[in-house]
């Protein structure tokens, strides 16, 4: 005995109406922000300015005295 097919095969198939069109949309919308937020890392990572290098304090003074 065959299994009946589901009916996200048959709407597929039949081309009837999604349930709800909003879902595309928002579907849409969250790709867009996607891609702006990968486009604006891209862009951080490409014109962030160079790491400056910490300045160290200079080593301390090693003071020997001769008179004994």
């Amino acid at each position: 005995m065959a299994a009946a097919p589901d009916s996200h095969s048959v709407a597929a198939c039949t081309g009837q109406q999604m349930d709800d069109p909003n879902d595309l949309i928002l579907a849409m919308l969250a790709l867009a922000i996607t891609a702006v937020m990968l486009v604006a890392g891209a862009l951080y990572l490409i014109t962030r300015p160079e790491p400056t290098q910490p300045h160290l304090a200079p080593p301390a003074a090693i003071v020997t005295s001769s008179a004994r």
